[in-house]
């Protein structure tokens, strides 16, 4: 429990990081470009995203878990990083060749084809960057592995920043992201060897480990595909029937509601390794009891910062992108909804992913993904970024519908009835003060950032201490043990 505790204090305080830099970095970005070429940045990024999923192929959850499993023989260990490092790299390859190709033919619109040719050169990087982060997350040092990344995101925002502010706008943003993973996958690579020793594979470990990796890896691949055009598809869509104010619109609003999930994600990529660690060790009990404390703080954290987004929707809007964003305020709400039932699902599918059911749970995401694009693609043109709201907003809870579905069917103890309405009881009790609150007392858009997160933080926790979920002296711990492991 406490190498589970640490390995998610260093994810959470990465993810903490990383949303401050993106805190910081997004309203001067919209500021600095117009909001035509923040839509295009939008677009041009929700399809390079999809492509650089393809391109690692699962091998990141891939090699964290098959390292996880042999932390013990320090000889596994370089034979599974050696041979996953030669299997991203071919990726890589063949993912390039498939963009060029693609260029060659016409298939990819001409106005996005300068900032294909500097992403391109991002693809291997990008590539080596997942294996080198999964292996430390994978050897359980995953502080390492969140500081490579707040590292390339401070590049990637500063480099961004300046060059589109000097002028080349959109192309600037996009060269810093290329040569943000460029130097980032070079020096994680170096800072690696000191944990692990690796090379060229030999024929020996690919034909040990190749299969297992590149197959777990290839499932993996089929869900986060179907989960990154869960929230990017979207994005697409509107590009495509509504243009480029329009995605400026809706990326505006599905920003801040992906940022309320990441406790959830922090725990989500924690458990992965930890689960497959317990189970090989037949400790079913403790995978349980892990699931249970995992759902719990899930619920926490997205009652907590969903309710605060929910109610200060279109003040959060109006200061954080500007008044020409306000039109987005519906949208963020209804997807605020979706985005607490995708979050609750991220805390439980790493358990089961890691225990023999990860076709079912990629299947059930794929599921999600048709429903996403059938809803969107009806939606959207009669109702514009509120339609693709409430059509990615019903796909997230349907996947959460079938992972329960699922969960009730595995060899894990679902939580009990009688301890889910309660925990849910006492989160609406909290939703509906602070609503209340916020619905009666008006302020302008600063000042209401400014005294209601404190009232409604004070109320949420003086609401959970009570009936319990919260125990003090359980939070004295684990801020001992944040500050002890942060400084």
């Amino acid at each position: 429990m406490a190498s589970l505790l640490r390995s998610i204090l260093s994810i959470f305080s990465g993810k903490v990081a990383g949303i401050l830099i993106s805190l910081a970095f997004t309203p001067i970005l919209v500021r600095v470009i117009s909001q035509t070429q923040y839509g295009l940045y939008a677009s041009v990024l929700a399809g390079f995203s999809i492509v650089t999923l393809l391109s690692k192929g699962g091998l990141f959850d891939a090699t964290r878990k098959t390292v996880a499993e042999h932390t013990d023989d320090p000889t596994e260990v370089s034979s599974i990083v050696s041979t996953s490092l030669l299997l991203s790299v071919v990726y890589g390859i063949i993912a390039t060749a498939a963009v060029l190709l693609s260029l060659w033919l016409n298939i990819i619109p001409a106005r996005y084809t300068p900032y294909v040719w500097i992403l391109m050169g991002a693809i291997l990087f990008t590539n080596i960057f997942a294996i080198v982060k999964g292996a430390f997350y994978g050897l359980q040092r995953e502080s390492v592995g969140e500081v490579l990344n707040i590292v390339r995101r401070l590049v990637y925002s500063v480099g961004a920043l300046l060059l589109a502010y000097v002028g080349y706008d959109v192309l600037g943003v996009f060269s810093a992201y290329a040569i943000s993973f460029l130097l980032l996958s070079l020096f994680g690579g170096v800072a690696l060897t000191r944990y692990s020793s690796f090379g060229l594979p030999r024929w020996s470990d690919i034909a040990k480990h190749g299969r297992g990796i590149a197959s777990f890896g290839g499932y993996q691949l089929i869900g986060g595909l179907s989960v990154m055009l869960l929230y990017r598809i979207d994005i697409l869509l509107v590009e495509f029937f509504k243009g480029g104010t329009f995605t400026a619109l809706y990326q505006s609003a599905i920003t801040p509601a992906e940022m309320i999930w990441f406790v959830p994600s922090a725990i989500q990529l924690a458990f992965l390794q930890h689960t497959a660690n317990l189970w090989s060790s037949g400790e079913l009990g403790e995978i349980n009891k892990n699931i249970q404390t995992g759902v719990k703080y899930g619920v926490l954290s997205l009652t907590l910062f969903g309710v605060g987004l929910f109610a200060l929707a279109e003040p959060f809007l109006t200061v954080y992108f500007g008044p020409d964003y306000v039109g987005a305020t519906t949208t963020l709400q209804v997807l605020i909804v979706g985005t607490f039932f995708f979050g609750i699902t991220r805390v439980v599918t790493p358990v089961l992913q890691a225990t023999g059911w990860v076709r079912h749970t990629e299947l059930i995401t794929f599921g999600a993904l048709v429903l996403n694009v059938l809803l969107n693609t009806l939606l959207i043109p009669r109702y514009g970024i509120i339609g693709a709201g409430i059509g990615t907003g019903v796909s997230y809870v349907a996947m959460f519908a079938g992972n329960v579905a699922l969960w009730a069917y595995s060899p894990f103890d679902v939580v009990p009835l009688r301890w889910a309405v309660k925990l849910a009881i006492t989160q609406g009790a909290f939703a509906i003060l602070f609503l209340g609150l916020v619905k009666l007392v008006n302020f302008s858009p600063w000042l209401s950032l400014f005294m209601f997160p404190p009232l409604g933080l004070v109320s949420f926790l003086g609401i959970n201490m009570t009936v319990g979920y919260i125990p003090t002296q359980q939070v004295r711990l684990y801020l001992k043990k944040m500050i002890k492991h942060l400084f």
